[in-house]
């Protein structure tokens, strides 16, 4: 399993009888991490967000825009992602079955500085191998996450950005300055409802 951007979309296909299946495969268009942000969308060739799909053969266009963020596409016979670390332009042909399919980005992001500062989006994940990017720009306060089986951080007196691959289990991370005390906050790992 992995981790989760609270922004993942479920996809719930319905049954379509293949007398009408097309010659040319339908387009659908995804795009994750325009300018570092934590967005992601799934939309079809006229621009309107995908919450459900019929049966077949798709071709996605993906563009992944952010080394921070990747695209990560799941379901019944389908398990596609880009990396994490790179940006992607790519075409996908996907067959898709009556199923359910998710898509998410897979890393977190965490930053500290370059004023009194601390975050890591998102806010919960779910159990399982994770990337955690961090964006270290203060040279007075670092990160550090630490929870069941996690004990991560940068230098106090270190900038730069780094990537920890860890494996996230059900239960709460802190993450915080080891310098400041008031920068601090929680990360939640849980099972989905």
């Amino acid at each position: 399993m992995t981790t989760r951007i609270a922004l993942a979309v479920v996809l719930a296909t319905l049954a379509l009888p293949s007398a009408v299946a097309r010659a040319d495969n339908p387009k659908l268009v995804a795009v994750v991490g325009t300018s570092d942000a934590f967005v992601i969308s799934l939309r079809d060739a006229s621009g309107n967000v995908v919450t459900h799909v019929d049966p077949g053969t798709y071709d996605i266009s993906v563009s992944d825009r952010s080394e921070s963020h990747n695209f990560h596409l799941r379901g019944l016979g389908v398990d596609m992602s880009t990396p994490i670390g790179d940006k992607q332009v790519t075409t996908w042909t996907v067959t898709f079955t009556d199923s359910r399919y998710t898509y998410v980005c897979d890393a977190l992001v965490g930053s500290v500085g370059p004023k009194r500062t601390i975050s890591l989006k998102p806010k919960s994940a779910l159990p399982g191998p994770a990337a955690i990017v961090v964006n270290d720009r203060s040279a007075r306060d670092n990160l550090h996450l630490s929870g069941p089986g996690v004990n991560k951080k940068t230098g106090v007196r270190t900038r730069g950005r780094v990537t920890w691959n860890v494996t996230l289990v059900p239960g709460r991370y802190t993450y915080r300055s080891d310098k400041t005390k008031k920068l601090r906050g929680i990360l939640t790992v849980n099972f989905p409802a």
